[in-house]
């Protein structure tokens, strides 16, 4: 009987301290777990899911407030303080956590992605590059990265880095497109500069990515008048009609004028109705038209192009004033003042406006690069 208990005693002495470990290593993992996922941060990720980021901002405070070592919880209390406007203390708070020496490699490619974000938000854009270059060599963020930087560079107008950049990455037909205006971009530095010859290769190289692309054929003449050579700038305005026959309009005292000065000027209506045979509807070119026949005393095929400007755009108020003015000259008062009384009824009516696809900026104009954002566009109709 003794022989049978001393071998429990054995039992128990061996098996108890096991149990020990057991018991203390349970608890110690659970308040592990309790403090790695802590109620105000598990909150706080559920303000900022729900995008009620004041209740986000109180909680994550609160939690890095509790456990200083739960760098996520600083991270995205960061990113908070940067979407509140208060770029400075985004910036320190993700510096901070770059510097710690217990951060794991995958959190720290997400803190440096914030503090990436952070300048470039505050446009500190040399600061983003080193973060951005540092980045693109992680195969997880390296899309990211790269499209940051092409961001950068554009803001920074560094043309020809955005477009080498670019062409690396950028397969698809829309981004191709983009190519044209960095090349664009590129050609109208050169022009700046007094580099005309060096410019045309430039739009040239444009027009490779995007044949249709009305400026840089606008500016090949531009710089060909520039350099006295009026022959080779009624070639690109001719090319313009060709392939971007809507934005003729935008040169037509420059072609005017410059088939006038070679005595040509009998071309212009040639060019003009090739690009009506291409959109009968161009109504700043039958306004064109309408200004040669008015002055060679055609009046009445002046108001023909006229009235055809009019009834294609009703709120085309320039065709319709130049429309009663032809009227009046001519005696006929009735027709002036149904043109007035059509001009009364639609002017609560604006014109077309374009918007920026990034930060929605609106202008008058289709614009390529935007004046408010720097991003390069194209702007879209709004």
């Amino acid at each position: 009987m003794e022989q049978g208990l001393s071998s429990y005693w054995w039992i128990i002495i061996i098996v108890a301290p096991a149990f020990l470990y057991l018991v203390f290593s349970l608890e110690r993992r659970g308040s592990k777990e309790k403090k790695r996922f802590p109620e105000n941060y598990i909150n706080g990720l559920r303000a900022m899911i729900a995008a009620d980021d004041d209740n986000a901002f109180v909680k994550l405070k609160q939690a890095v407030a509790e456990d200083t070592d739960n760098i996520d919880a600083y991270l995205k209390l960061g990113d908070l303080f940067r979407k509140r406007g208060q770029i400075e203390r985004a910036i320190r708070i993700h510096q901070e956590l770059i510097l710690r020496k217990n951060i794991e490699p995958n959190m720290a490619s997400q803190v440096r992605q914030s503090l990436a974000r952070d300048y470039l938000k505050s446009e500190k854009f040399e600061s983003a590059l080193e973060l951005l270059e540092r980045l693109a060599k992680d195969p997880s963020m390296r899309a990211w990265a790269q499209e940051k930087m092409i961001e950068v560079f554009e803001k920074m107008r560094q043309w020809e880095k955005a477009f080498t950049l670019a062409k690396s990455i950028w397969k698809t037909k829309d981004q191709q497109s983009k190519l044209a205006i960095y090349k664009y971009m590129i050609g109208n530095d050169l022009y700046n500069e007094g580099e005309f010859h060096k410019a045309r290769h430039a739009y040239k190289d444009a027009l490779h990515y995007q044949e249709n692309l009305a400026a840089p054929y606008i500016m090949i003449a531009d710089s060909y008048l520039a350099e006295n050579r009026k022959e080779d700038a009624v070639e690109y305005y001719k090319k313009l009609a060709s392939y971007a026959p809507a934005s003729v309009h935008e040169v037509a005292y420059k072609l005017e004028q410059t088939l006038f000065e070679l005595g040509q000027y009998s071309e212009v209506e040639s060019i003009y109705n090739s690009v009506l045979q291409q959109n009968p509807e161009d109504t700043n070119i039958l306004k064109a038209l309408a200004g040669i026949a008015e002055k060679k005393g055609d009046i009445q095929t002046a108001l023909d192009a006229l009235t055809q400007a009019v009834g294609t755009q009703n709120t085309d108020f320039i065709a319709a004033a130049r429309l009663v003015e032809l009227y009046l000259r001519s005696n006929r008062k009735e027709k002036a003042i149904d043109i007035l009384r059509g001009i009364q009824a639609k002017l609560p009516g604006g014109p077309l406006q374009f918007a920026c696809p990034y930060c929605r900026t609106l202008a008058a104009k289709h614009e390529l690069v935007c004046p408010n954002c720097g991003r390069v566009g194209p702007y879209n109709k709004s």
